[in-house]
């Protein structure tokens, strides 16, 4: 910006210089030219130069129009500085396609060295940030950077401008900073500026921010498809204040771009498909001036306000299923390419659910949290915050299926190479045939009864495996095997195993009647295909078979007697087939043989 700035001041103040001196000879416009680009030169110390097709200023109206600048750097001077240790952190590419000013004042500018414009209009700003860190602007001082009363003082004793907009605006920053280089791209913003001042004592004004009163950024009905263009991010409006510190983004949505099923269709490969819309988010106490100095964005709280949240998972698309290593919500935050730490993040009222369709039952089975409030503390990608505190920590307040209460706590190690985390909490007392709506479908298990008292979990997980303890207290436990059969299409009771798990397998209370409780023991490894969402859910329930005395000794007993009573019922099933195909071919043949003397007896009689 003080480049433009530096233009435009001395554009006017060369103009009026030149125009007195060389009205006559009409030679005005190459000397402005050299005197603006030998300015530029000067005063980023030869690390830029500008171009541009046309410079045009009325000094009647004081109107000036600027077509077409380019702002490009040395990439030459650059590595020099960088060989010198001198290179700054951020190099910019910058072009405009048309800047107006109106009412510039270049005869006071020539005369009284103060500039003071009423307004410039910038159209079309294309913005490329290339950010590489160095450490020796963190530690060694090379000398202090100019202000920008440093830079015009020669030119300008005061520089006012009463307002600048830039309309359509298009940012593309590049992080450099990391083995991996990240790419972040903002299109159509719209920038209002008031009341910029620049002279001896404006730096000095707590008030302002970088010399002005205050900067807004609006962007509407802002849209943009994910590179794979399987997702659609939509937001209603972005409001960014510098005054005020704070951006509130509205009606904030990510969704498919398909149906479910074309969603796979066009991906090629199954896994989790997202929805996740939110009313409100709201950043607090942004760092204005470590994102503009650094690019990083600290602040302190972002807050979700009546949100919902939906994961979806079709286990019967027969695609090639992607690898989730790596992929858990903590690790992806580490893939953004913006540097963030945000101290908290609240959430308020909001709506989580995960479906799962099973390959076997053909049906989809339904978790929802309802009414979600919940915190989560030092979420952040920034090498230094992460130094500082590697645990990102979130503390969920929740109704499990809506029908009873439920409180998890995770903690995430954002220094972990296998994505090492904890997840622990308690489920308070509910009617267990609410399960229905999740086993019934995944696990071909209908809950008949069952009163459930409370479970509590403490479970340590990472990319590949879950270990930990379950503690699940319940009475009246009374559930029923089902089974997919071909041609039909709802679930078949298995009548006769359900009454052998009723009987002798399945603890119908834990503790039972002596007191004996049965701990839940969680050892599950993890495919790595199974998403994050999906795992949470599976380790528990590897705990939750021991606790109602469905271990793995036992699972794999059942598993083999359900063997042999299938090959039973099958058999039998077989000899009821026979016996019935038996049946009718004697029926037929006595039917034949009828038929046969009843034709005998006619033909006597002829």
């Amino acid at each position: 910006m003080i480049i433009i700035l530096l233009l435009i001041g001395g554009g006017g103040y060369y103009f009026y210089k030149i125009y007195k001196n060389y009205i006559a000879e009409n030679r005005w416009k190459p000397l402005l030219q050299a005197e603006l680009k030998d300015l530029v030169l000067k005063s980023t110390d030869s690390l830029y130069h500008i171009d541009y097709s046309d410079f045009d200023l009325d000094i009647a109206s004081g109107n000036a129009t600027l077509k077409n600048f380019r702002l490009i750097p040395d990439t030459a001077v650059y590595n020099k500085l960088v060989a010198l240790k001198k290179a700054p952190d951020n190099l910019f590419i910058l072009s405009v396609k048309k800047l107006s000013i109106s009412n510039l004042g270049a005869a006071k500018a020539y005369k009284e060295k103060i500039l003071n414009i009423s307004n410039i209009s910038i159209e079309k700003p294309s913005l490329t940030v290339i950010n590489k860190r160095y450490d020796y602007n963190d530690t060694v001082k090379v000398g202090k950077s100019k202000s920008p009363y440093e830079l015009i003082k020669s030119t300008f004793k005061q520089l006012h401008i009463d307002s600048i907009s830039l309309k359509d605006i298009s940012l593309n920053y590049i992080n450099k900073s990391d083995a991996v280089e990240k790419h972040t791209a903002l299109k159509h913003l719209n920038i209002n500026i008031s009341d910029v001042v620049v002279d001896s004592l404006s730096d000095k004004d707590t008030s302002r921010f970088y010399y002005t009163k205050g900067i807004e950024i609006k962007i509407d009905d802002y849209k943009i498809a994910t590179p794979d263009s399987l997702y659609k991010a939509e937001i209603k409006q972005i409001y960014f204040s510098t005054a005020k510190r704070m951006m509130v983004l509205s009606k904030v949505s990510f969704v498919p771009r398909y149906s479910y099923a074309n969603f796979y269709r066009a991906s090629g490969e199954p896994g989790d498909i997202y929805n996740l819309n939110f009313k409100r988010i709201n950043i607090y106490d942004i760092d204005l001036q470590r994102f503009l100095r650094n690019q990083k964005l600290y602040a302190g709280t972002l807050s979700i306000v009546n949100s919902s949240v939906k994961i979806y998972s079709d286990n019967s698309f027969k695609g090639k299923k992607s690898i989730k290593i790596g992929k858990d919500p903590e690790q992806a935050l580490q893939k953004v390419a913006l540097d963030m730490h945000l101290k908290r993040i609240n959430i308020r009222n909001t709506l989580i659910s995960y479906a799962e369709k099973d390959a076997t039952s053909g049906y989809t089975g339904v978790i929802t949290f309802n009414n979600t409030y919940g915190v989560i503390l030092n979420v952040t990608n920034d090498a230094a915050a992460k130094k500082r505190n590697p645990y990102m920590a979130a503390h969920i307040y929740t109704r499990f299926m809506n029908s009873a209460d439920l409180n998890v706590n995770f903690k995430f190690n954002l220094l972990s190479k296998t994505g090492a985390f904890n997840y622990n909490g308690t489920l308070g007392k509910f009617d267990g045939r609410v399960l229905d709506k999740l086993v019934k479908p995944l696990a071909l298990v209908h809950v008949q009864s069952a009163d459930i008292d409370k479970l509590d979990f403490n479970v340590n997980a990472s990319n590949y495996n879950g270990k930990g303890q379950l503690e699940f207290y319940y009475k009246n436990l009374n559930i029923q095997l089902l089974k997919k059969v071909e041609g039909k299409t709802e679930l078949q009771t298995q009548g006769f195993i359900s009454k052998l798990a009723n009987t002798l397998i399945i603890e119908k209370e834990n503790p039972d009647k002596k007191g004996n409780f049965r701990p839940g023991p969680i050892d599950l490894q993890r495919e790595p295909s199974t998403s994050f969402f999906s795992f949470l859910y599976k380790a528990l329930l590897d705990g939750l078979k021991p606790s109602v005395g469905f271990d793995k000794k036992t699972e794999s007993k059942v598993n083999k007697t359900i063997i042999k009573v299938n090959n039973l019922v099958d058999k039998f099933n077989r000899f009821k087939e026979e016996r019935k195909q038996k049946k009718e071919e004697r029926k037929a043949r006595r039917a034949a043989k009828k038929q046969a003397r009843m034709q005998g007896d006619t033909t006597k009689k002829e």
